[in-house]
């Protein structure tokens, strides 16, 4: 759905208003199939909030699809995700530390289900409407923005304060492209423009002042996506603004700012300055290519890799894991662990591509945004399993599988 083609907005099912977004008729399955979307929000809050919430949406889930017979699952998908957990698990039988590995990997086989779950949940509810979901997901987002600027203001209000600590705006700032198409489609007149830019310079500033680098890379990443659905004729204009935002938001941060004045007065080395621009990441990256696992096809085990050497820096500072999605993955689960991974999250990208009525669709193009924001953050920060990549991206490939709009589905 184009922007130019929503300048009139009827209240039906396809078309909510803000009412009907909030407090429309909605079955329990309808709310339990959006619960991801609520779970990453209290992911937000803290861990421990996030992970009982998402035990209790999958054992409900579970016993719901139990209860109503719902077991046709994306074949492709079904014998990845089975290889990739067996897999998984040798390694962390195979590990140096296999009780640990272990619960990491049933906690990552816990969210990875989040897939089939919204799958084959979205295929028994007959009054699914794709985009009352998605408006549902800008309303969630703009929900974990508020948040974000609230807890941002109350706690800057302390002398101690490390918002690069304390404060968290990955999930608002990958779902900043929901928030805006509810804006864009729901609010009328030319106030949807002031609402969306005031609230996409808002969000811009507090990930700047919040010292994030992940994050604000992972909202232009999501907005370079963005532009190529809202500019669809002037799309390399409009890419090449975004990456000059990009560069200029970048070098508002004051890391990158003593940085690069570092360098220029010393003469540092490219690498030693992206070393200290990145905080040290590419020192991780180097040494996990240059020391890599005992055993490369097997890998050294699910959480292991914080056991090793790479994730040593300097010969004083110790981080968990590599901070990058493809080198964790290599790194714990081995080569094959990472071919079958790819190929998981690859049938789930392929199926959604497969059948689509229209991938060029704003509508689309928001999910697009969003996954690439995500996967610009595995890049620089969040690890293979995390509920990021794990439960928030499957939820969505799921969510926008075709067959999930055809008729038919079970109506128990």
């Amino acid at each position: 759905m184009e922007m130019k083609e929503n300048k009139t907005l009827v209240m039906s099912p396809e078309n909510p208003g803000w009412s009907d977004v909030l407090t429309g008729t909605h079955s329990m399955r309808y709310w339990l199939l959006l619960a991801p979307v609520f779970i990453a929000l209290l992911y937000q809050v803290g861990r421990g909030l996030g992970n009982t919430s998402y035990m209790l949406y999958w054992v409900t889930a579970v016993v719901l699809l139990v209860r109503t017979r719902s077991f046709a699952f994306p074949p492709a998908a079904s014998v990845l995700y089975l290889a990739l957990l067996a897999w998984g698990t040798l390694s962390a039988a195979l590990s140096i530390n296999p009780d640990g590995a272990y619960g990491k990997w049933v906690q990552y086989a816990l969210l990875g289900s989040s897939y089939f779950i919204t799958w084959a949940l979205v295929r028994t509810i007959p009054e699914f409407s794709l985009e009352r979901a998605v408006r549902m997901i800008g309303v969630a987002g703009l929900i974990g923005f508020a948040y974000y600027a609230a807890q941002f203001l109350i706690l800057s209000m302390s002398s101690d304060f490390h918002p690069e600590l304390q404060v968290h705006g990955l999930v608002p700032a990958y779902l900043a492209p929901f928030a805006l198409y509810f804006i864009w489609q729901t609010v009328k007149g030319k106030i949807r423009v002031v609402l969306s830019l005031a609230c996409l310079a808002s969000l811009t500033l507090l990930l700047v002042f919040s010292n994030s680098l992940t994050e604000v890379v992972t909202l232009a990443g999501a907005l370079a996506v963005l532009v190529f659905f809202v500019v669809p004729n002037k799309r390399l204009l409009a890419l090449g603004g975004t990456s000059l935002l990009f560069i200029a938001l970048i070098l508002a941060f004051d890391p990158a700012g003593h940085v690069l004045s570092q360098a220029e007065h010393t003469h540092e080395y490219w690498f030693t300055f992206l070393n200290q621009l990145s905080s040290f990441r590419t020192q991780l990256w180097y040494q996990a290519i240059t020391i890599p696992p005992p055993n490369q096809w097997l890998g050294g085990g699910p959480s292991n890799v914080g056991l090793y050497p790479p994730v040593v820096i300097n010969e004083t500072y110790k981080v968990g894991h590599l901070h990058n999605l493809l080198l964790d993955c290599w790194y714990e689960l081995g080569v094959v662990g990472l071919a079958l991974y790819m190929m998981f999250y690859g049938a789930q990208i392929l199926a959604v591509m497969a059948g689509a009525a229209n991938l060029r669709s704003l509508q689309h193009g928001v999910m697009y945004a969003a996954v690439a924001g995500i996967l610009v953050a595995t890049m620089l920060e969040q690890s293979y399993r995390s509920y990021h990549v794990a439960m928030f991206v499957s939820f969505l490939l799921a969510l926008y599988n075709p067959d999930s709009g055809k008729p038919g589905r079970e109506q128990g």
